[in-house]
């Protein structure tokens, strides 16, 4: 590649205030929790499931990554110029020593909400396609549905009432709504001729 061949590239302003000194480590199951939360939006949003919790959960899966880098931008960028005149506080040199240990823990607390809003993912899901029973009631049709308890004191036996006569039955007619007319042709607006 000769000399002309180069080509000049500005960098804008802002990246100088965003560009890091050393960037977070992406571990092997970072990726995972990546590519399930990413899954995990699709899902959310083809399949008929509670729309809320896996969305949190799908941001739990996700948020590893910009917060580590929240965490190293903050660590290395914040208040860079005044650090740059002093010396390094306990504190800074322990967060410097230690920021794998943080990358991890980043990672586990994002595992454990995800786990959370999985949970409860799954819950309302459930729960919002569970159908209610109607309850059984003693008849001649079905002897045996559960009775309602009965106090000791009501549990003497009456006298037998005589049955009214059973009415006839009559067929339930079901109404079906009627299919509205088209509009008229003036009123599409696709119709360009």
């Amino acid at each position: 590649m000769s000399a002309e061949d180069t080509v000049t590239v500005t960098v804008p302003s802002w990246v100088e205030h965003i560009a890091l000194p050393e960037y977070p480590a992406m571990p092997i199951l970072a990726f995972v929790m990546l590519g399930f939360g990413t899954l995990l939006l699709l899902i959310g949003y083809f399949a008929p499931i509670k729309k809320i919790p896996s969305l949190l959960t799908a941001l739990a899966l996700l948020a590893y990554y910009p917060l580590a880098f929240t965490f190293y931008w903050f660590l290395f960028r914040f208040d860079e110029q005044k650090r740059a005149l002093r010396e390094h506080t306990k504190f800074e040199e322990f967060l410097l020593d230690h920021t794998h240990a943080f990358e991890w823990a980043i990672l586990g607390v994002c595992a454990f909400f995800a786990f959370l809003f999985f949970v409860w993912t799954v819950w309302a899901t459930v729960r919002k396609y569970r159908r209610r029973r109607p309850r059984e009631i003693v008849s001649e049709s079905s002897p045996f549905a559960a009775q309602p308890a009965v106090p000791q004191a009501a549990a003497r036996p009456r006298p037998a009432a005589p049955r009214p006569a059973a009415a006839p039955e009559v067929p339930q007619v079901r109404k079906v709504a009627k299919k509205p007319p088209p509009p008229p042709p003036s009123d599409n607006p696709f119709n360009f001729s």
